[in-house]
């Protein structure tokens, strides 16, 4: 088995954030599949405050900003294929890192 089937989805722990992001990532990049798969990251921790959805050090060469009322709420670490989401930086005051602590 895969170690990712034992790990928590970001969707689980936090359902309110996938959303939000998602519906940016929409409005700001139709068409792009990364707003499909964020339902299903995986939750591998936190680093420096950033929800991390791949193992620690995964190369993220490309940042997506999302914003909402020009504010810029979230940042998300993209790979090097443009196709995986390996990070989220939560700008918005929520606290991502304290949503995992209670599931773990």
């Amino acid at each position: 088995m895969s170690p990712e089937k034992n790990l928590l989805r970001l969707v689980d722990v936090c359902p309110d954030l996938v959303g939000e992001i998602v519906a940016l990532l929409r409005d700001s990049h139709p068409g792009d599949p990364i707003s499909d798969s964020i339902s299903s990251l995986p939750v591998h921790g936190i680093c420096r405050n950033y929800v991390l959805t791949a193992p620690d050090g995964t190369p993220s060469p490309w940042v997506i900003a999302l914003e909402r009322e020009a504010e810029t709420v979230f940042l998300l670490g993209v790979d090097p294929s443009q196709s995986v989401v390996t990070w989220v930086d939560v700008l918005d005051g929520r606290d991502p890192p304290a949503a995992l602590l209670r599931q773990s």
